[in-house]
């Protein structure tokens, strides 16, 4: 129910911004007109906030981003002389891309989490958030609109406003080149860095469960130096069951039943982890899809790769 929130809320976010754009520039650009737009605006964009507040406990940098700019123009127009005011009556669209252009392209470079980490939250198992690859999957994806919220600025400010170049060409920036980016570019990325060609069957147990019993005679002891931990298998389905691999003094163990305090957990169909392990199956695109859940220490999930060699 919360991810279907998140997702109409995120859609919602846009309402706004494309409404002041709309009452802003279609027509004759007048101070009356722009009035009327931004403060439309910031009742909107300040009843995005406060929904994101109360249903979903976080907002995005964009609504953020909306709030403060329809907020500052508010001020901007009501407040500051005629001949203050009149620049952002001319530029309103301008000034909003260059925004949005601040906003994806200064947080990370301050320390602080790119542009769409709140959002790829919410759609991605918790899991995965501190791994290296949903980092800079995002920052690319970040770095990407920072360029497409520049080009909009350029276009605007170059077409004088004009609804073709501050509303049409933007709108085709984020519509066929933005959204389309950030669907295809995170399943792209892990296909080609975890390209691999799938094994022979033949060599592999029949089933999950004399996988991960048989995973002691794959264990490469020089990529485990050092280690102590637990890993607790739990797969469910036909050919699984509840496996302990013990790690300690370079030396690797498997056994039936649960571990007490296990340093990782993977619960996984047997299916899908017997597909993973053929190479049938993409490991971090199925992380990410949910296909496959882990709990606790995801460095050794991110080692396990090196620590077990596939049969053959």
């Amino acid at each position: 129910m919360k991810l279907k929130l998140s997702k109409v809320l995120f859609v919602t976010s846009f309402f706004p911004v494309v409404i002041f754009k709309v009452l802003a520039r279609v027509g004759e650009i007048t101070s009356g007109r722009v009035k009327v737009a931004v403060l439309t605006g910031l009742v909107l964009a300040g009843a995005q906030y406060l929904l994101s507040r109360r249903f979903l406990k976080y907002t995005t940098y964009l609504e953020k981003a909306f709030l403060g700019y329809l907020a500052a123009g508010t001020a901007w127009i009501f407040l500051a002389p005629p001949e203050a005011s009149s620049f952002f009556v001319h530029h309103s669209i301008s000034l909003l891309y260059l925004v949005l252009f601040l906003t994806t392209l200064l947080p990370q470079l301050f320390g602080y989490d790119p542009f769409t980490y709140t959002i790829a939250k919410q759609w991605s198992p918790e899991a995965v958030w501190k791994t290296p690859q949903f980092r800079l999957i995002n920052l690319r994806i970040t770095y990407f609109w920072s360029a497409l919220f520049l080009l909009a600025t350029l276009s605007s400010w170059a077409g004088r406003e004009k609804p073709l170049f501050s509303v049409v060409v933007p709108l085709i920036f984020v519509l066929g080149m933005g959204l389309p980016f950030s669907i295809k570019y995170p399943g792209h990325y892990l296909r080609r860095e975890n390209a691999g060609r799938p094994a022979d069957p033949s060599v592999f147990p029949g089933t999950a469960r004399d996988l991960v019993l048989h995973m002691p005679h794959a264990f490469n002891p020089e990529a485990a130096s050092g280690l102590k931990a637990e890993i607790q298998f739990d797969l469910s389905g036909e050919g699984g069951g509840k496996i302990v691999l013990s790690l300690a003094d370079g030396q690797c163990t498997a056994r039936e039943g649960e571990a007490l305090s296990p340093t990782l957990t993977i619960r996984s169909p047997s299916d899908v982890w017997l597909k993973m392990a053929r190479g049938e199956m993409n490991r971090a695109k199925a992380l990410m899809d949910g296909l496959y859940k882990v709990e606790g220490d995801m460095s050794l999930l991110m080692r396990m790769g090196d620590m077990f060699r596939a049969p053959g």
